[in-house]
């Protein structure tokens, strides 16, 4: 089962939570979130080491 993650709404700032990545608001149907806790969206890159210069875009 997979953890529940909390997002806020950019446009309207509502916050929710959801299992998977939203693709609309629940309230005013916007397309922009911001991640505010939960476990992370994207793998990090193999042998990522947390140093983002010549980073190959593991998105952590």
């Amino acid at each position: 089962m997979s953890r529940a993650h909390l997002f806020r709404c950019a446009s309207c700032g509502v916050r929710f939570k959801s299992a998977c990545r939203p693709s609309r608001c629940p309230d005013c149907g916007g397309k922009t979130f911001v991640h505010e806790s939960g476990p992370p969206l994207r793998k990090r890159a193999k042998g990522c080491s947390g140093s983002c210069s010549g980073c190959s875009g593991c998105s952590h």
